[in-house]
């Protein structure tokens, strides 16, 4: 029987685009940035972005919550991807980011000083293959 992994969390990050940034760019950009973190981070389970409307829908998998403490020092002053975030950042303004599963007091005080909306929601049931 597989054991499956029951310590994902998943961040689904609605964004704007910022002014001047044209569909082409949003193409161009968010291959650019989903090859980063594929090449940079082996416990991202999954990465994309969807356009939704006028928005942007960028979905992140995690193989748990040390996986997103990670990415979230990965991309931060410093570090190895912050040089690719401020380009990211350049392209996107964050509206929420909802993240899915049973996220620890650790990923949540670390998330606090970016300043931004996160909205924590545990599982009641799930399972990932991934």
């Amino acid at each position: 029987m597989k054991e499956y992994n029951k310590s994902e969390i998943i961040f689904v990050v609605e964004m704007n685009l910022n002014d001047g940034i044209t569909s082409d760019m949003v193409s161009e950009f968010s291959k650019f940035y989903t090859d980063t973190i594929d090449k940079n981070e082996p416990n991202t389970l999954g990465w994309g972005f969807y356009e939704s409307g006028d928005k942007i829908i960028l979905i992140e998998r995690y193989l748990n919550d040390v996986a997103a403490i990670q990415h979230a020092k990965n991309i931060s002053e410093g570090e190895i991807l912050e040089k690719q975030f401020a380009r990211f950042t350049e392209h996107f303004t964050f509206i929420k980011i909802d993240v899915f599963g049973n996220a620890s007091d650790e990923l949540k005080d670390f998330v606090k000083p970016f300043g931004l909306p996160f909205y924590f929601h545990n599982s009641y049931a799930m399972f990932s293959r991934g």
